[in-house]
């Protein structure tokens, strides 16, 4: 039930995180399309509308200087007047700004401006084309130029009024676009706020929940570990106990037997007692072993020394045996801790020590338990012949054959189960170090 509520969690807060992005993306592409219609279309019309304003100005001015200059020989005007090129390149200016405009049109309202503007610009070209001929013609009739240069005059106000009309509305427009553009702007970053904020308490929830929930299946699986350590160390210690208790006892009472049985035989039957030492030599051997088997499924020392001192007898016992060189550092004060934690310690302490015997042929062994703070640490290190641990790792090899792997591999998967590492550093002819590290 619980991973199922994780799941539609985790589910609505990826649906959440991709609908933000999503709403963020339409934002910024509504923000961007925006400022981009401004730029394309809005600013680019005005500047063309500007752009015929001018260009109506300089016609009408060519014009009517022209027209003064013909008819009343206005010297001061003279170099812009008798320069036809100009008015033809004001009216041919003022035209292609047209078509430019035109171009940027996108509705019905738009067109008819146009229309009206190419209608306009077409009657004052005729009429500054009409105003000229007269102004050179060889007879001049002023009544009549005035007429049509005050016609004149009024059609090109007329026009300039126009697109004055046509400038207001386009800076209406652009207007418009830059409050709506810092409209979305601040929809945009108030929506990214709400959705950041709710996100980031949905996550900080969903975190807290992942973390209890985690926290719950850890505890769960430390109680079951050390549920599962203490049936497994029980299991050895009745088995411990009923091969001290039961078996050693039937063995040496077999043994006193023999002794008896030896005793009252005659010194003629040399052959049966001769037959009879070698059986109780068998007996007290299967009775060593008794012990031995005993000790190592569960080692009285942790219960009678501690973990400290046991460990130091593991490693006077081996020093007796090779007689090698052991260095054991040690913390000043017994290390109290569970029992499964002390158990593990000690196992990994053996395990090593057992293989240092059996593989290392080293001449020099340090042993260094350590309690800092919540953490116990152990290393075991020689000065052996080493091996090669990945590839050792990666044979296929008979079990009796394969004791190191399996006895480290065991102890490394129950090392993790109590939430700590071991880890093993070696090479061919480098020696061999094995460190544990258990969080209490």
């Amino acid at each position: 039930m619980k991973e199922k509520k994780l799941i539609i969690g985790f589910s609505v807060f990826l649906i959440l995180v991709i609908s933000i992005g999503f709403i963020g993306i339409f934002q910024i592409h509504s923000l961007s399309k925006t400022i981009q219609e401004l730029g394309k279309t809005h600013l680019p019309r005005q500047r063309f509308i500007l752009q015929m304003k001018i260009n109506n100005t300089l016609y009408a001015m060519g014009v009517r200087n022209y027209i003064f200059w013909r008819i009343s020989k206005y010297l001061q005007a003279a170099s812009i007047a008798s320069d036809m090129n100009f008015i033809e390149e004001s009216s041919a200016r003022f035209s292609q700004h047209l078509d430019a405009y035109a171009e940027l049109a996108d509705s019905d309202e738009q067109q008819q401006d146009i229309t009206t503007l190419r209608t306009s610009i077409q009657e004052l070209g005729n009429m500054g084309i009409k105003i000229i001929e007269l102004a050179d013609a060889t007879e001049q009739d002023k009544n009549k130029i005035n007429k049509l240069l005050m016609a004149f005059e009024n059609k090109s106000y007329n026009l300039d009024d126009f697109l004055t009309t046509l400038s207001n509305s386009n800076l209406k427009s652009i207007e418009f676009q830059l409050e709506l553009s810092g409209t979305q702007k601040d929809a945009s970053i108030l929506i990214l706020i709400v959705s950041l904020c709710f996100s980031g308490v949905f996550g900080v929830v969903i975190s807290v929940v992942v973390y209890k929930s985690l926290k719950k299946a850890r505890e769960r699986r430390e109680v079951l570990v050390q549920k599962m350590i203490r049936i497994e160390e029980e299991e050895r210690k009745n088995l411990s106990r009923q091969i001290h208790d039961q078996l050693s006892q039937d063995l040496s009472a077999l043994k006193i037997y023999l002794e008896l049985i030896e005793k009252d035989i005659s010194g003629q039957a040399a052959e049966r007692k001769d037959k009879i030492e070698k059986s109780r030599k068998i007996l007290a051997n299967l009775i060593d072993r008794g012990h031995n088997i005993s000790e190592m499924l569960r080692p009285p020392e942790l219960d009678d020394l501690g973990l400290i001192e046991s460990i130091g007898a593991l490693v006077r016992e081996h020093q007796e045996i090779t007689g090698r060189k052991y260095k054991y550092h040690k913390p000043a004060t017994e290390v109290k801790l569970a029992f499964e934690y002390t158990l593990t310690i000690y196992r990994v302490a053996q395990e090593s020590l057992t293989n240092i015997v059996k593989h290392a042929r080293a001449e020099n062994i340090t042993i260094a338990l350590q309690k800092k703070r919540n953490a116990v640490s152990l290393s075991v290190s020689d000065d052996g012949v080493g091996f090669n641990h990945a590839l050792y790792l990666t044979r296929n090899r008979r079990r009796q054959e394969d004791k190191l792997k399996l006895g480290l591999q065991g102890l490394r998967e129950r090392v993790e189960l109590l939430g700590g590492k071991l880890s093993v550093k070696t090479a061919p002819g480098k020696g061999t170090k094995i460190e544990m590290k258990l969080s209490v």
